[in-house]
């Protein structure tokens, strides 16, 4: 993905809608490609085989598709992705499935069927924030590391800690941060900490 977005949970999110007699599913998880996309639509799809309309729209960085499945042109997957765009998603899909309950909705009904239906899923479902972050290690003396942890404080998270002739700690922190930690650490360790960089990434934070 490039740069800093707003996606979904791994975990598939599920409504369910009763418009005039038609029921509308709608499952949406965020995806970290074109490909997962589509696996998931075929996993939904497959589920459902036996419903009248599959209809989705995913959007991956620049990458878009959205699906009518043979409901009337414009009124299923476009009002899908439409949805998702306006939240400003990214690496998103949304498949509404429909059980056709012998009432016909209309262009303007299906528009708001199967917008509502993606809109409430998306409101149901876990955002994720994406964001710049930097990966780096500090090597202290093991009479330095509560004083480390102090200094770090909320600002960066141990993701491991490594007991040796000295202390590692392995750290992530939001990369607007870095500096700051980087001062704080050299601070209160009076310059004996060694900080080093690791990876430089877009993760959860």
């Amino acid at each position: 993905m490039k740069g800093e977005y707003t996606t979904l949970s791994h975990d598939v999110a599920v409504v369910q809608n009763t418009i005039n007699k038609s029921v509308f599913i709608g499952y949406a998880k965020g995806v970290d490609s074109v490909q997962d996309a589509e696996s998931f639509v075929n996993e939904v799809a497959k589920k459902h085989y036996d419903a009248t309309h599959n209809c989705f729209a995913y959007i991956v960085d620049d990458r878009a598709k959205y699906s009518d499945n043979g409901e009337p042109q414009g009124t299923a997957g476009m009002p899908i992705y439409d949805c998702i765009k306006k939240q400003s998603l990214n690496g998103v899909c949304v498949v509404v499935t429909r059980y056709f309950g012998g009432v016909k909705l209309g262009a303007g009904g299906l528009v708001r069927a199967y917008g509502g239906t993606c809109s409430d899923v998306l409101a149901s479902a876990t955002k994720v924030h994406m964001r710049s972050c930097v990966r780096f290690d500090i090597v202290v003396d093991y009479s330095l590391v509560k004083v480390v942890q102090r200094a770090l404080g909320q600002l960066a998270k141990c993701e491991n800690i490594i007991y040796d002739t000295s202390v590692t700690l392995c750290c992530l922190a939001l990369e607007q941060s870095y500096d700051t930690i980087t001062n704080i650490v050299v601070e209160n360790t009076l310059g004996k900490a060694v900080i080093t960089v690791k990876d430089r990434l877009i993760c959860p934070f």
